[in-house]
């Protein structure tokens, strides 16, 4: 344990020692890859473990024991999104103590709450109070209204849209398109019935790849609409600081502005996530490296699919820390 902390300590004078770097964190959104994690950080730093034992204390609930086991529970909403905050943070708080300040954060969808703490936008309690609220919503609001998401592989999305627009036209139901993840995928999402019209017209339209996700709701679609509706009466009440980092809005793919971050996030629910932008929005800013941090590594692949950088990381444990802190001080 002791030589994994001097090992850590040792890299973080390289870096600063070698070249200037631009580094972004991505946050991870739901739906990552869950899996057991190992212990080496809990047990190796204290920035780590308190924050899963602030989450216990607010929650009730051991989000760390959760991690530690693989928990299925972690595929539900409610317990998901609260325990990838928790881990995406820590992780986080470890990092940043090794490397130099971040030139900008960037989160998917529940993702961008972990940048706006990181950032210092909301303090961690209040934060991790309005995940909790906004996963119960989003889960109830999934088991109200039930929909489908299905991810198209193309770069035609002025066709993806037109058709959304069509199937929605003709059916009386919500299709559109939910997320633009990177310029060759952008996922729909709505209605079942009509999700599954649009995904059979793109087929017809020459689309050869469409995967249907393994989802319990429409997120980011109007179906979402109750959830987002009663989570604005808790954005009313939430105070926001100053960030000391710019975050990267996935709504608009611009940085979000001090005085307009409630009215920004009272649109995320039911908006479309434009990651793409954000991505691009990377580049603008010459940023040279990112790193991922929360359960999976799916935010590094777009940007990999999407802008030319130095080095692409994704960490959600001691290894994968590592392995990041290499490279990046390389």
């Amino acid at each position: 344990m002791l030589k994994f902390c001097r090992k850590l300590l040792t890299r973080q004078r390289h870096c600063s020692e070698g070249k200037k770097i631009k580094l972004a964190y991505l946050f991870s959104g739901q739906g990552g890859k869950i899996a057991p994690l190992d212990s080496r950080l809990y047990e190796s730093f204290p920035v780590f473990s308190k924050v899963f034992q602030k989450a216990a204390e607010i929650s009730g609930i051991d989000f760390w024991q959760m991690w530690q086991t693989g928990d299925v529970r972690l595929e539900q909403t409610r317990f998901a999104q609260p325990a990838i905050f928790t881990l995406s943070t820590a992780l986080y708080r470890v990092i940043s103590n090794q490397l130099p300040a971040a030139q900008a954060l960037v989160g998917l969808s529940l993702g961008e709450y972990s940048a706006l703490a990181a950032a210092g936008a909301l303090e961690w309690d209040a934060a991790f109070r309005l995940i909790q609220k906004r996963a119960e919503l989003m889960q109830q609001a999934s088991e109200a209204f039930p929909g489908a998401m299905a991810a198209v592989m193309s770069t035609d999305t002025d066709l993806i849209e037109r058709v959304c627009r069509e199937i929605s036209q003709q059916t009386n139901q919500i299709v559109q398109p939910a997320n633009y993840n990177f310029p060759k995928q952008t996922v729909i999402g709505g209605q079942t019935q009509a999700v599954a019209a649009a995904v059979s017209k793109l087929t017809e339209a020459g689309i050869k790849r469409i995967v249907d996700l393994p989802v319990s709701g429409a997120f980011h679609t109007p179906l979402m609409a109750t959830a987002n509706d009663q989570f604005v009466q808790e954005l009313a009440e939430t105070d926001f600081r100053p960030m000391a980092i710019n975050v990267i809005s996935n709504t608009t793919g611009q940085a979000f502005q001090a005085g307009t971050i409630k009215e920004t996030l009272s649109r995320q629910m039911v908006s479309s996530t434009r990651f793409t932008d954000c991505l691009l929005e990377l580049q603008r800013q010459g940023v040279t490296q990112v790193i991922e941090l929360g359960p999976g590594h799916s935010l590094v692949s777009f940007a990999k699919k999407t802008i030319k950088l130095d080095s692409y990381q994704a960490v959600s444990d001691a290894q994968s820390l590592d392995e990041a802190l290499a490279a990046v001080s390389n």
